[in-house]
């Protein structure tokens, strides 16, 4: 899979993981970027809503976990 095929997955999957548990008309700010650097992912999301700020932690924290399998799942097991 090419680098750049395997961020948008990544991505994709964080924000719909994020759609999923948020309605759009309660978040005031979303920025996710996910970056690939010598076959590892990092993936950094930041959520505002006005949910407050300890849910808008557990759903980054959640979202980066989904996203981090998505990314494991499609780059297959290290040699």
């Amino acid at each position: 899979m090419k680098d750049e095929a395997l961020i948008e997955a990544v991505y994709d999957a964080a924000l719909e993981y994020i759609y999923s548990v948020v309605p759009v008309k309660r978040i005031d700010d979303l920025d996710i970027a996910v970056a690939l650097d010598e076959g590892e992912v990092t993936i950094d999301i930041r959520l505002i809503t006005d949910r407050g700020e300890a849910v808008d932690q557990k759903t980054v924290d959640e979202a980066i976990k989904v996203a981090s399998e998505k990314a494991e799942k499609l780059m297959g097991p290290k040699t």
